[in-house]
């Protein structure tokens, strides 16, 4: 992808970055403020004219509270926007809801009303489909593609689950079988964890094999309900396998934009570096990373430190002193980790390198988020 004329590597604007995308996918690490960036980019794109979609997948309030939205839920909730003359856009917000999104699919591949309202009832579907552990990935892709094809926006960003690599954050939509990696329940699951896995005559003596060790263990009943679960999931799979292939698709998609959030220390830049190269070699281009929560610079207008301080008493000085020193310290090394990036990011393809300075007081207000957008979207 060339760069727009005038611009560097890795020194293109958010703006630039969104131009002629369709959906943003927001990655990284968990308590890098990945959540509040996507709001932040969401809220400046839809202050700009554009209807924009958002999805969180974090459980906690704290994304509604900010937005002003007093329940978050799977429910597209209108944000307010500042009227402008010029600002006709609009943006809406939900959570992800992992069992209604796994009801929606059964309802949707079943070869049957009667087939999907068995499977949805069945005690082990039951189980599964309330504690999915592991599938937030596959869950959040799947209300995405969802979304897609059901668009009446401009933009959708999504904000995934926290993920430190490629694999992690790919994993569930490239493997059903990560639908039943549930703890206690896995030997329920397991024939339908092998029937993902191989079809055929493999399959079913695989399947038979497990029901003769479940029966064993537990008797005919518990082997008839596993029986009957899998016969009914396994009607399914070639819908949800259809859909994975589509979701990959999307991803790849040059409408796609990847905006990773990292943290300003040199460790988690190395990581990022190492999860944008995997990325790149699966066909998943990052298109650009925010540097989140920098150190804000010392103001250079207040008088130095030994005039602001002549008239502090002796243990006031002292300790003010040590904390702008550390303060010092920090903007130091956070600088050391945004050169290190920076020079990691110097190819004509290279994601944009945007920073974002921490605010005094953590995101709480529908004013907090627009000041993030500000700057997200500033011509730095």
């Amino acid at each position: 992808m060339k760069q727009t004329h005038g611009e560097q590597p890795g020194r293109r604007s958010m703006t630039s970055v969104l131009q002629g995308k369709h959906l943003v996918v927001m990655v990284g690490e968990g308590g890098v403020g990945k959540t509040s960036a996507a709001a932040a980019l969401a809220y400046g794109q839809a202050c700009a004219g554009h209807d924009v979609a958002v999805l969180t997948i974090d459980p906690a309030p704290r994304l509604g509270d900010a937005l002003g939205i007093r329940d978050i839920d799977a429910a597209p909730r209108s944000i307010a926007l500042p009227r402008r003359a010029e600002a006709t856009g609009s943006l809406v917000a939900m959570r992800l809801d992992s069992k209604r999104t796994f009801d929606r699919m059964v309802e949707r591949y079943a070869p049957t009303r009667e087939a999907a309202e068995a499977l949805l009832r069945h005690p082990i579907y039951e189980a599964v489909s309330g504690s999915l552990g592991g599938s937030e990935h596959y869950m959040a892709f799947q209300r995405l593609s969802e979304l897609v094809e059901n668009a009446g926006q401009d933009l959708l960003v999504i904000d995934t689950p926290p993920a430190a690599n490629a694999a992690e954050l790919l994993a569930a939509p490239a493997r059903l079988s990560g639908l039943f990696d549930t703890g206690a329940l896995s030997i329920l699951a397991e024939p339908a964890r092998l029937l993902t896995r191989a079809t055929g005559t493999l399959a079913r003596a695989s399947f038979g094999f497990v029901l003769a060790v479940v029966e064993r263990v537990a008797g005919d009943s518990l082997k008839t309900g596993v029986g009957d679960f899998v016969r009914l999931f396994g009607d399914i799979l070639s819908g949800l396998e259809d859909r994975t292939r589509a979701i990959n698709a999307l991803l790849r998609s040059r409408r796609t934009a990847f905006v990773m959030v990292v943290r300003p220390r040199s460790n988690d830049v190395v990581r990022a570096v190492a999860f944008q190269k995997a990325l790149a070699a699966i066909g998943l281009r990052v298109d650009a990373i925010v540097v989140n929560r920098l150190t804000p610079p010392a103001m250079p207008s207040l008088p130095s430190r030994a005039q602001r301080l002549v008239d502090a008493p002796m243990q006031a000085r002292a300790a003010i002193t040590a904390m702008e020193r550390e303060m010092d310290s920090l903007r130091e090394m956070e600088s050391k980790a945004l050169c290190l990036l920076r020079a990691a990011m110097t190819d004509d393809d290279a994601p944009a390198v945007i920073a974002l300075t921490s605010l005094d007081v953590d995101v709480a207000t529908l004013e907090d988020i627009s000041t993030l957008a500000a700057e997200l979207f500033a011509k730095k």
